[in-house]
C-alpha cells in the first residue's frame, strides 16, 4: 500500500496538479477503500484517489485521477471511477462529486461519460471562484467547478 502511494505521487507529478506525498500516504492509510490504482505490466498506470465527506456519507468525492500519457485513451480513468463505485465494501453511495477547471477538457468528458454510462444526472456548478485561491500563488488558479453526479 505505502508502495502505491509513492507510486501514485510519482505519476501525479507527470500528469496532473501533484498534492505533496505525505497526502497520497494519508489518502491510502485512512481512505483506502475509495482509492484505486490501475496497472499494466506490473507497472502503475492510473490511480484515483477519494473520500467520504462525514457530512455527506452517501456521496464520494474524488480528490484526483490521473492516467500515465502512454495509456491515456484506453478507458482507464473511467474504469477506476466505476470499479471504487461497484465495491461491495463500500456502502451505498448515492452521488459521485468532483472538482475540475473550466480548462480541464478530459476530466470535463470523464465526469460527463460516467454520468452517461450510469445514465443519472450531472449537475455542474462553480463551487470555488478563481478569487477564492491566494493571488501570491505561481499558478493562477482556475475556478473549480463541483460536478455532482447521480443518484446512483
Amino acid at each position: 500500500m505505502r508502495r502505491d502511494a509513492a507510486e501514485m505521487w510519482r505519476l501525479a507529478r507527470k500528469s496532473v496538479d501533484p498534492n505533496s506525498p505525505y497526502s497520497y500516504l494519508m489518502l491510502e492509510e485512512y481512505f483506502s477503500d475509495t482509492c484505486a490504482v490501475a496497472e499494466l505490466d506490473d507497472e502503475m498506470v492510473g490511480f484515483v484517489t477519494g473520500f467520504r465527506p462525514f457530512s455527506h456519507p452517501e456521496t464520494l468525492f474524488i480528490w484526483q485521477i490521473a492516467v500515465d500519457e502512454s495509456t491515456q485513451g484506453m478507458g482507464i480513468a473511467g474504469q477506476l471511477l466505476d470499479h471504487v463505485v461497484k465495491r461491495p465494501h463500500v456502502p451505498r453511495l448515492r452521488y459521485l462529486e468532483a472538482t475540475v477547471t473550466p480548462s480541464n477538457e478530459q476530466s470535463i468528458r470523464l465526469f460527463r461519460g460516467f454520468a452517461r454510462r450510469w445514465e443519472t444526472e450531472c449537475v455542474e456548478e462553480e463551487l470555488f471562484a478563481d478569487s477564492d485561491f491566494p493571488d501570491d500563488t505561481s499558478d493562477n488558479h482556475e475556478a473549480e467547478v463541483r460536478f455532482r453526479i447521480g443518484a446512483l
